[in-house]
């Protein structure tokens, strides 16, 4: 008489195999910030913008990329120095105090810069704006990442702040 081996059933994995430990979440955060500081820096000044925008389009030429950069007028200026000012300051704050809402808040703010970033390139933007778009959705993915411990965190928050 032959034995039948015995099935093991396997559970599937749990829901902590795919989480992040909120230590490792929050280092995320920070590193967005560092990212962002590192990338959108040249932004908050005219003359760093002009550089950056110069080289971007030389880049952009030199792939044979499709789309145009149009040339910089001081609307377009105004612009890119708004932009790099508020995200040189949000990139800050990530890094001094990561937390859960900042991560959460920059996760929608990364999806909705690459909404319109891949918008702008359909309507003929430079596809160079794309190799941006890659980290945003990364960083914006990340940040919405399940974390396994963050209700612990939560309530420990709400019980030091007496709520």
């Amino acid at each position: 008489m032959s034995t039948i081996p015995a099935v093991r059933a396997t559970a599937a994995p749990s829901a902590a195999a795919f989480s992040l430990s909120t230590h490792r979440y929050l280092r995320i955060v920070r590193a967005s910030g560092w990212y962002d500081l590192l990338v959108t820096w040249p932004f908050a000044l005219p003359w760093t913008f002009a550089w950056l925008y110069a080289h971007l389009g030389m880049l952009a030429a030199l792939l044979g990329l499709p789309g145009t950069l149009h040339p910089l007028d001081a609307t377009h200026m105004l612009l890119a120095n708004l932009l790099g000012s508020v995200v040189v300051v949000w990139s800050l704050a990530r890094m001094v105090a990561p937390s859960m809402l900042l991560g959460r808040l920059d996760g929608v703010a990364r999806l909705l810069f690459a909404a319109w970033q891949i918008y702008a390139v359909t309507q003929g933007a430079s596809a160079i704006v794309l190799g941006f778009t890659l980290f945003e959705l990364l960083f914006g993915l990340l940040q919405w990442w399940r974390v396994t411990d963050a209700t612990q965190v939560r309530v420990s928050v709400q019980a030091r702040a007496g709520t």
